[in-house]
């Protein structure tokens, strides 16, 4: 898997209720989307690689015990020293109830992200009990 590969597609169906995205073509590289980590398999978390070209990306936490989750990107030192970059690029993506009150825990967090570079356009944050941003 390369963080670089990508494949321009449309979703031509998709069912609610069990989730099943019909594309336009098939797909001509690997792309990870199961409920468990890849980190076992590939050395990094590569669940999030969603783009949508038609329309404006929405993040939406879930309101349990006041925190609806982050967004995060950091780097990542491999036990055998292999150093692993993380890069985000979102535009117009919302991002809303996603922060943790009286905590470091951003709606938008960049830890330790000092290799590789990022980029935030066009986006809103908000709804959240803490801190929008955190880089």
């Amino acid at each position: 898997m390369v963080a670089t590969e990508f494949d321009y597609v449309w979703v031509s169906a998709y069912d609610s209720e069990t989730g099943t995205v019909t594309l336009d073509r098939e797909l001509s590289y690997l792309h990870y989307g199961a409920a468990d980590s890849t980190e076992d398999t590939y050395g990094v978390d590569m669940r999030g690689e969603v783009l949508i070209l038609s329309r404006n990306v929405r993040i939406v936490g879930e309101d349990i015990e006041s925190w609806g989750g982050n967004f995060l990107t950091a780097d990542k030192l491999e036990v055998d020293l292999t150093l692993r970059s993380g890069t985000t690029i979102l535009d117009s993506v919302e991002i809303y109830n996603c922060s943790q009150q009286d905590t470091y825990r951003a709606s938008l967090r960049f830890e330790g992200n000092t290799n590789s570079w990022s980029s935030v356009s066009n986006s809103a944050i908000h709804g959240g009990i803490g801190w929008a941003m955190n880089v």
